[in-house]
C-alpha cells in the first residue's frame, strides 16, 4: 500500500501548512474547502481544489475542519458516502476522542488520528494515532509516507486525550497557570525559565533520560513528595478562561499573556520561525552526536 495522492480538507492556516509540506515533496496534493473559489494564500502551486467529495478518491484524507465533534462526525459520514472503503482517513484533531468518531463509522480500519503542531510545514515530527480498529498496515503506510516527506511518525497506540505533544503542554502550562493565579511567579519568569533553562537541558536530554543522569533515587523521592502538591483538581485556571471571554485572545487582538499593542504580530513570528529553525538545525547536529554515546531505550509496564 503507497500512498501517493493526499487531500486535506480545510484550508485554514494548518491544513494548508500540512498542504505544503506533502506538496515540497512531490506528493499529490488537493484541497476540500466549502470555497474553492476563494484565494488561498500559501495554497502549493498545482493542488487540486474540491468543494465536494466526488470522483475517484485521493489515497488520503486528512480531516482539519474546526473542532466540533457533530461538525466532525457530520463531515465524516458524507466522506464515507462518497469514498468509503477507497481512502484511508486521518483526523488532525488533538483534543476530541478519535474513538468515538472511529465507533461512527463504517469502515474504522482506515482511520487513524494525524496530528500536526503549528507550524506544520517546518516540524519533523507528527502524530500518528492508532484507534482500535486500526489497520497496521494503514498505519505503516501513513508512517512511510510521512518518512519520504522528511517527517518521522510519533506512533501512539491507543487515543488518549490530547496525545502526546498537547498533553504533556498543557500539563505544564496548567501548573504555571496555577502559579500565577497563586501571586507565586508571573508570566514572564515562566517563560524565561522554558526559554533559557528546562528548553536547552530538554532538546540535549529529553525529559526522561535527563532524571537517569541526575540519579533515580533523588527523582523518586521528589516525585512522591511534589507530586501530591500539584493541581490535580480536573479544572483550567478560572484566570486563563477569561482571558478570551474578555476579548483578550492574544497577539492579534492587542492583549493577552502579554501585551501586544504596538508591536506587530506578523514581525514577531517571522522572527520566532527563523530562529526555530536555526534551533532545529542545531539540534539535528546533536542528534547525530547523541546517537554515536546514548544509552538503548527499555520497555516498561503498561497499566491500563
Amino acid at each position: 500500500m503507497e500512498i501517493r495522492s493526499v487531500c486535506v480538507a480545510g484550508g485554514g492556516v494548518m491544513g494548508l501548512g500540512i498542504l505544503r509540506g506533502f506538496a515540497s515533496r512531490g506528493v499529490e496534493c488537493w484541497l476540500l474547502s466549502r470555497d474553492p473559489a476563494t484565494p488561498k494564500p500559501g495554497l502549493p502551486e498545482g493542488t487540486r481544489r474540491i468543494g465536494a467529495a466526488e470522483g475517484p478518491p485521493p489515497d488520503l484524507l486528512i480531516e482539519s475542519i474546526p473542532e466540533d465533534m457533530a461538525l466532525k462526525q457530520e463531515f465524516l459520514a458524507g466522506i464515507e458516502a462518497a469514498w468509503g472503503g477507497r481512502t484511508l482517513i486521518a483526523s488532525n484533531t488533538s483534543v476530541l476522542p478519535l474513538q468515538v468518531l472511529a465507533d461512527g463509522l463504517r469502515h474504522p480500519e482506515a482511520f487513524c488520528g494525524l496530528h500536526y503542531m503549528m507550524p506544520a510545514e517546518t516540524f519533523a515530527f507528527v502524530e500518528l494515532i492508532a484507534v482500535r480498529q486500526s489497520a497496521p498496515a494503514m498505519l505503516d503506510a501513513i508512517a512511510a509516507l510521512l518518512a519520504r516527506c522528511g517527517r518521522t511518525a510519533l506512533r501512539l497506540a491507543k487515543p488518549i486525550p490530547g496525545a502526546l505533544i498537547n498533553r504533556l503542554q498543557h500539563a505544564m502550562a496548567n501548573e504555571a497557570y496555577q502559579m500565577v493565579a497563586e501571586g507565586a511567579v508571573d508570566v514572564a519568569t515562566v517563560d524565561l525559565v522554558i526559554r533559557r533553562l528546562l528548553g536547552p537541558r530538554m532538546a540535549v536530554t529529553g525529559l526522561i533520560e535527563q532524571k537517569d543522569l541526575s540519579g533515580l533515587g533523588t527523582h523518586a523521592a521528589s516525585q512522591a513528595g511534589l507530586v501530591p502538591a500539584l493541581h490535580h483538581e480536573g479544572r483550567a485556571a478560572d484566570w486563563m478562561l477569561d482571558l478570551p471571554r474578555r476579548g483578550e485572545a492574544g497577539a492579534e487582538a492587542g492583549l493577552g499573556f502579554y501585551d501586544w499593542r504596538g508591536t506587530d504580530p506578523a514581525a514577531y513570528r517571522a522572527f520566532a520561525a527563523q530562529y526555530v529553525g536555526k534551533f532545529l538545525a542545531l539540534q539535528a547536529e546533536a542528534e547525530a552526536a547523541r546517537a554515536l554515546v546514548a544509552p538503548r531505550p527499555r520497555q516498561h509496564p503498561v497499566t491500563d
